[in-house]
């Protein structure tokens, strides 16, 4: 059971990722825009105006979601903070742009409006802002809902420590139960052989 769970739990918790990529929109901010913008935090109200695209670079392939990316100006509506130009980009400057797909070259730039569920900084630099869409604004999002809203750095810590977990309490059942585990039964045919 325990190497089943070991298992199951990577892409158990890539699906809820995915279905909360599904649900929200991730604004991308590149590292040259980052100091003309506000902060934002989670709960926030906010604006964001930024290029329109899809995302289909990752391990998903074609799979891929919705995003403004780069998004280049941040209105704060909770503390009336904003920054940044508004002049759209298009691709301009963001790591890897091959991967992006412009979703309208008619109006390539769009606004956002809705609430911040997550904020965090992705390897390449990029600053995230997952945001729960205004009902108007929805369309920009892939579609329904996310039934868990679920961060990418959440979920890589939850990979790990599940399978951290779980191969430890396997390594400790091999270890007081060893008939009753594959690796304890190795272990008790080295040591007998050995």
């Amino acid at each position: 059971m325990l190497l089943l769970g070991l298992i199951a739990s990577p892409p158990i918790i890539g699906g809820l990722f995915v279905d909360s990529m599904w649900g929200l929109l991730t604004v991308e901010v590149i590292p040259a825009d980052q100091p003309s913008l506000p902060l934002a935090e989670p709960g926030d109200r906010v604006e964001i105006y930024g290029t329109w695209v899809r995302d289909k670079g990752h391990i998903l392939g074609e799979y891929g979601w919705n995003e403004l990316h780069p998004a280049v100006f941040l209105r704060n509506l909770d503390s009336g903070l904003e920054g940044g130009s508004l002049q759209c980009k298009l691709l301009e400057g963001v790591h890897d742009p091959g991967r992006l797909e412009i979703l309208d070259m008619a109006e390539p730039c769009r606004w956002a409006r809705g609430t911040v569920r997550f904020v965090f900084v992705y390897a390449d630099g990029d600053l995230h802002l997952d945001l729960e869409l205004s009902p108007s604004d929805q369309y920009l999002a892939n579609g329904g809902l996310p039934l868990v809203a679920l961060s990418y750095p959440i979920a890589l810590t939850l990979v790990a420590l599940t399978t951290a977990v779980q191969g430890g309490l396997y390594l400790g059942a091999s270890f007081l139960c060893p008939h009753e585990t594959l690796l304890g039964r190795v272990w008790l045919r080295v040591a007998k052989h050995g």
